[in-house]
């Protein structure tokens, strides 16, 4: 069974793009278009406090009519977030996300923020143990690779 940590592992060593709350949206979107990335995690002190993404962007700023430049990243940030470990089975984050439908699930390792996941993360790696899942399933039923 797959965790996030062999999840990780395979995602290489990506850096976790972060903001002060303090920062405006605007700068917390450059970042994000700088990276191609859809999510920037709010931290302050090395302390997770909150998630900026695409979607909280959309609802807090363009439809309340404000304007980014002039928001802190604090009035429009996720603050109630669903974290998960890096012994985490990959099937109870589909399951997390699914359930409360979220793109994004940040990893801590006690209190330290270790990596984010993403949805597509998520549907890459278990794509890939079907995949791996089918082959040895194949390679059983025609014998290959087990002396029959």
């Amino acid at each position: 069974m797959s965790t996030v940590r062999i999840l990780l592992k395979h995602k290489g060593s990506a850096t976790i793009h972060a903001i002060s709350p303090d920062s405006t949206t605007y700068e917390a979107l450059q970042i994000m278009a700088d990276h191609d990335i859809g999510a920037v995690t709010v931290m302050e002190g090395g302390r997770l406090l909150g998630l900026l993404t695409e979607r909280e962007y959309a609802r807090r700023i363009v439809l309340e009519g404000r304007k980014s430049r002039h928001t802190p990243v604090r009035e429009t940030m996720r603050i109630n977030l669903h974290t998960v470990n890096a012994d985490t089975p990959i099937r109870e984050c589909m399951r997390l996300m699914t359930h409360h439908k979220i793109r994004y699930l940040p990893v801590k390792d006690g209190e330290q923020l270790i990596g984010l996941v993403s949805i597509g993360d998520v549907i890459k790696s278990l794509l890939i143990e079907q995949e791996s899942n089918v082959e040895h399933l194949q390679k059983y039923i025609t014998g290959c690779d087990y002396g029959i």
